[in-house]
């Protein structure tokens, strides 16, 4: 419950109300999917004929694009998904490593490193610490055992994302099949959902739910 507050933002009424929205919904399904039923339908068979096709002709790598960019089919992506790996895998991308890496720094390295004039309340309060670390170590600390990252870079992610560095958004093959499936399907996709449901396709139950994780 109280990490389902912290998570949403929600005081204990609002809570409640939030868990009473997600039974409904539940409810509603399960009694969508005996509807189904009493019409001889069963959704997982339904959906286990979807998201086959692909353009033979292209690469994989070209083809992961095109289920990310161009296929607008929830199963293709899904099952793409689950093939990469999900959305677990960590983003090495410049702006990734920032984004898990990056600590307060000092109005005075930002004035020093960035432009003063997209210095907002917000963006300073988010980024900036009387104990603050200096951009230019910080950009030594990140490329420390990797590839080599700028000060500018890190000035650009601040830019970019002046509400805080948890606002980045990873930008995996992973992540943007996830995105991809958000757009087509509506709601959001995890790892955890896709493997439980090609396991049920494939006539297995899903695994059991973790205890530390309440439904809602």
């Amino acid at each position: 419950m109280k990490r389902v507050m912290r998570k949403r933002t929600l005081d204990e009424p609002g809570y409640y109300a939030f868990a009473s929205v997600v039974g409904q919904q539940r409810h509603f399904n399960v009694q969508t999917a005996k509807l189904l039923a009493a019409y001889g339908l069963e959704p997982l068979s339904l959906l286990d004929g979807q998201g086959r096709p692909q353009p033979p002709q292209l690469p994989p790598p070209a083809i992961l694009e095109w289920i990310i960019e161009e296929s607008n089919c929830p199963m293709t992506q899904l099952r793409a998904f689950v093939d990469v790996g999900g959305d677990e895998q960590p983003d090495a991308t410049p702006w990734g490593r920032i984004a898990a890496g990056l600590v307060s720094t000092t109005e005075a390295s930002l004035r020093r490193w960035g432009d003063a004039n997209h210095f907002t309340p917000q963006l300073l309060r988010n980024y900036c610490g009387p104990e603050g670390m200096p951009l230019d170590v910080q950009a030594m600390v990140l490329s420390h055992e990797s590839q080599v990252l700028e000060v500018e870079e890190i000035w650009q992610f601040i830019l970019a994302h002046p509400r805080g560095s948890h606002t980045y958004r990873p930008q995996t093959v992973g992540h943007r099949l996830a995105e991809a499936f958000g757009r087509s399907a509506g709601f959001r996709l995890t790892y955890r959902y896709a493997v439980d449901l090609l396991g049920l396709m494939q006539g297995r139950e899903p695994a059991p739910p973790e205890q530390e994780e309440p439904p809602f």
